[in-house]
């Protein structure tokens, strides 16, 4: 449990800065945040929510403990 929360923290050290605000912005604009990645091609499609997955993953983690307050 102490490797997750130090883990968490770490990500909030990363992005809880004006460079990672900047970053931030920039993978959720680049891999589909608040977008559908939909495509006819199925395996484009996969491959977009995988780009998305890790984006989700970061948020997560930056917001997890926010939540529980």
């Amino acid at each position: 449990m102490k490797q997750i929360e130090d883990l968490k923290l770490a990500y909030r050290r990363t992005f809880n800065n004006d460079d990672g605000a900047i970053v931030m912005a920039d993978l959720k604009t680049r891999f589909g945040y608040e977008t559908t990645t939909f495509s006819d091609n199925p395996y484009e499609t996969a491959f977009n929510e995988g780009q998305r997955a890790a984006v989700l993953l970061i948020v997560r983690m930056l917001t997890e403990e926010k939540e529980k307050q």
